[in-house]
């Protein structure tokens, strides 16, 4: 079943290809919660359209999308980031099935068994099927098609194979189904042609003119005053400027797990108590794989080239087997011994072959190397044996060339094989790339070089501390259960308090390592007077090297955000609106029988400016910014008049239209825009009926409970 091997390998390039007939779909905001009222089920994960979604039902998709997903990439487990996207895709692809059938059974679209045949293996190939079983020589063979079939049909149930072929099948069923609907919308739209030529018409009429500008903040927001009769009225008249998603807020204190003074004293003397047999041990490297947290390093240092300046002078004044420390550094303990000294180049230029090993072979590619290195021995020539043989193509068409390096550029392997070569020396070495054929053909002056093997303890909290974070955290959920008592205590007891806004999708709060439950707990209450509780019914919560002790402060709805959640924007907004009447009344009064815009500009204290070839098209004015509404006075303003004041985004404009090009509006170019437009639309409609389907929906997303 080489071709089955074919699409496991091939399984990511099929997430893209079915991946894009959902884009539209799944595009944009993450689903909201709707509005309908559901039942207290326990099991229901979510209302969509008026369906209710079990969680057994969605667990038992999400375990067979799993095991898919294990299949196309060859692992026997997944990671936890991969499994969440495994699990949002099954979450899309359950309110497409529900929302999208619904559309589907009104309109009589379907897909036949023909139809999926002729996708298959008929006359009307689909690109992933195609993309499937295109060999090597770039050509699709539908006899392959049709053999890899037959052996998945006679295929017993439950073979991996054959699950994934039918996962393949369902989506190309989603995908053309999909195509069908969208081509259904598509046929209902049109582009009049007038409303083309109107729009070509604005594209070939370009103005340039000159303009002056006060901007608003010429203005102290001190001087301006705002009543609240004055705020109520403008969130009103702007109600739509403040829908809001639902979002909650909670506060916390951290009681971090860190370090104590003991524990520093604790880990110091372990490290000192070692020092003897350290200073004793000949096997350096395996004495630190048993005892250090790192692993030795077989780097050679030059003189000054450690960071750690104490130590870089013992390094060079000491000699092989002498021990510098304990030492602090970075929140560990260390010794550092000095393991060997030599006179080495401080950088080579090397060329190699590399041969990867095929399906983890690494045999095969040491005796296919092997084989090479004879060859070298008896004559043959480097570089083309490189052209012809090395895995690495970067290096291969300069015959295996990788130029001038210094010590640590490459992977251990390598580079202490290269650094340890004498000149023109062919040395076999195996790294996680492969086999490489090294050949060092220019050393650099040698200098004193220095290896050290360092053997250090990182300073941990000890169990005590642990325990004494925990009972701090404890005591201070135990006296602090109340909404006012917490907040109280936090600022008595000069604790740091902290707040993290809230989605029902959010992962994680920054700060709080692996912290989706306090995220989860706090969407499975309502309760604002007390302290959060832990599904252990505890108010202590840990994340990594913190306990938190969690409060709900505040519960958003969708819909529309309060006056007060959005006072300070609608005073700004207001305050602009008022700066702006200000600057309009006194750019008119200047402005009474100016003769030029420079005389205005004078009586205000501005500046003339000037932008070239704008229309009505354009997307900002060079130097000014996006302002939309001069863009528009400008092209409809007459030439050589000055214009009446224009509020814009950064502040009021007054412009003076110096020159007009327009360019015929041929059938062509409104072709072109009605070609341009019509596409437009199709993607946008495309987008935007499935953004209303899914609002009509009305979809409630209760997977917080669960995840």
């Amino acid at each position: 079943m080489a071709t089955l091997q074919k699409i496991r390998n091939r399984g990511v390039f099929i997430g893209i290809i079915i991946g894009g007939a959902l884009l539209a779909f799944i595009a944009g905001d993450a689903l909201k919660s709707g509005g309908s009222l559901l039942t207290n089920s326990r099991n229901e994960m979510a209302e969509i359209a008026g369906e209710s979604v079990n969680i057994r039902d969605f667990q038992n998709r999400f375990n067979h999308n799993l095991e898919v997903t294990k299949l196309m990439s060859g692992q026997n487990s997944i990671p936890s980031d991969q499994m969440d996207k495994v699990r949002e895709q099954v979450w899309q692809q359950m309110v497409q099935e529900i929302v999208m059938n619904r559309e589907y059974d009104e309109l009589g679209i379907s897909l036949t068994s023909q139809e999926l045949f002729d996708m298959v293996q008929g006359n009307n190939i689909d690109p992933t099927i195609r993309q499937l079983f295109t060999g090597k020589d770039g050509q699709f063979d539908k006899n392959n098609v049709v053999r890899t079939l037959k052996q998945l049909i006679s295929a017993p149930d439950g073979t991996p194979q054959k699950a994934y072929w039918l996962n393949i099948e369902e989506q190309l069923i989603a995908q053309r189904t999909l195509t069908k609907y969208n081509s259904l919308i598509a046929k209902g739209l049109y582009i009049p042609t007038a409303y083309a030529k109107n729009m070509a018409a604005n594209g070939s009429k370009k103005v340039s003119f000159d303009y002056i500008v006060k901007n608003y903040n010429s203005i102290s927001d001190s001087t301006i005053s705002i009543t609240a009769e004055e705020i109520k009225a403008y969130y009103n008249e702007n109600k739509e400027l403040f829908k809001q998603g639902e979002s909650r807020k909670i506060d916390y204190v951290p009681f971090n797990i860190e370090p104590s003074t003991d524990d520093f004293k604790y880990t110091e003397k372990w490290i000192s108590d070692l020092k003897a047999d350290f200073t004793s041990e000949v096997n350096v490297a395996q004495f630190l794989e048993l005892n250090s947290d790192t692993k030795f390093n077989t780097y050679y240092f030059a003189k000054d080239e450690n960071s750690n300046k104490e130590l870089s002078a013992f390094m060079f004044a000491g000699n092989k087997g002498d021990v510098f420390g304990p030492y602090d550094e970075n929140d560990a303990y260390k010794l550092a011994k000095i393991s060997d000294i030599k006179m080495m180049a401080d950088s080579v230029k090397a060329r190699h072959i590399l041969i990867s090993p095929v399906n983890g072979d690494f045999k095969a590619a040491e005796a296919k190397a092997d084989s090479l290195k004879q060859l070298l021995d008896k004559g043959a020539k480097f570089a083309e044996l490189a052209q012809t043989n090395s895995a690495d193509q970067g290096s291969a068409v300069n015959g295996g060339d990788l130029g001038w390096f210094t010590q640590g550029r490459m992977v251990p392997e390598f580079n202490n094989a290269a650094f340890s070569s004498k000149k023109n020396e062919i040395k076999l070495v195996t790294t996680q790339y492969g086999v490489h054929l090294i050949q060092v053909v220019g050393l650099s002056k040698a200098v004193k070089k220095v290896q050290i093997a360092v053997l250090d303890r990182k300073v941990e909290a000890s169990q005590k501390t642990f325990q004494a974070a925990y009972a701090a955290a404890r005591k201070f959920a135990g006296e602090n259960q109340g909404k006012d008592a917490f907040f109280k205590a936090i600022s008595e007891q000069g604790l740091t308090r902290r707040v993290a806004n809230l989605k029902k999708d959010t992962k994680l709060i920054p700060g709080l390592e692996s912290s989706r439950e306090l995220v989860r707990v706090a969407y499975n209450t309502d309760n604002m007077e007390t302290v959060l509780l832990n599904d252990d019914n505890s108010a202590v919560f840990e994340f990594g090297d913190k306990f938190v002790v969690a409060i709900l402060s505040s519960i958003k709805e969708e819909g529309f955000a309060s006056v007060n959640d959005v006072q300070v924007t609608v005073e700004r907004a207001v305050r602009k609106n008022k700066k702006a009447e200000i600057m309009i009344a006194s750019m008119s009064k200047n402005s009474k029988g100016a003769q030029s815009l420079l005389s205005v500009a004078q009586k205000e204290g501005l500046e003339v400016k000037t932008a070239a070839d704008v229309s009505f098209q354009s997307f900002q004015i060079p130097g000014a910014g996006i302002e939309p509404n001069v863009i528009a006075n400008a092209s409809n303003t007459e030439k050589g008049k000055i214009s009446a004041p224009i509020k814009g985004n950064q502040g009021v404009y007054m412009i003076l239209v110096n020159e007009i090009k327009e360019e015929a509006v041929t059938e062509d170019a409104i072709n072109v825009f009605k070609t341009r437009m019509d596409q437009n639309f199709q993607y946008r409609t495309n987008y935007q009926s499935m953004q209303v389907l899914r609002e009509n929906a009305n979809i409630e997303d209760k997977r917080y409970k669960f995840y």
